[in-house]
C-alpha cells in the first residue's frame, strides 16, 4: 500500500471517530434534556397529585355531612331554625330586640 493512502484511510478513520463521537454526544445531551424535561413533569404531577388527595378529603367530609343532613332536615331544631330565619317567627315568651 502506498504511503499516501494509509494517511487517507487513517485522516477518514479520524474523521469518523469524531462523527461518531460527536452523535453520542449529541445523544447523551438530548437524552439530559428529555430526562430533566420529565423529571419537571413529574413534579408537577406529584403536587397536583397532592392537591387531588386534599380535595378527596375533603369531599369525604362533606359526604358525611350529606349523610346526616336527611336527620337534621327531619329534626325540630331544623323547623325552629327555618321558621326563625324565613318566616322571622317567635315563640309567644320571646322579646325581641333590634338595633336602631
Amino acid at each position: 500500500m502506498p504511503m499516501g493512502a494509509k494517511r487517507r484511510a487513517s485522516t477518514g478513520n479520524i474523521i469518523g471517530m469524531i462523527v461518531v463521537t460527536a452523535i453520542v454526544s449529541l445523544l447523551i445531551i438530548a437524552m439530559l434534556v428529555m430526562s430533566h424535561t420529565l423529571s419537571e413533569k413529574v413534579r408537577t404531577y406529584k403536587t397536583l397529585n397532592d392537591e387531588l388527595a386534599v380535595a378527596i378529603e375533603e369531599e369525604m367530609g362533606r359526604t358525611e355531612e350529606l349523610k346526616t343532613l336527611p336527620d337534621y332536615i327531619a329534626s325540630d331544631a331544623f323547623v325552629e331554625k327555618t321558621a326563625r330565619e324565613k318566616f322571622g317567627l317567635v315563640y309567644a315568651d320571646e322579646i325581641i330586640f333590634q338595633a336602631e
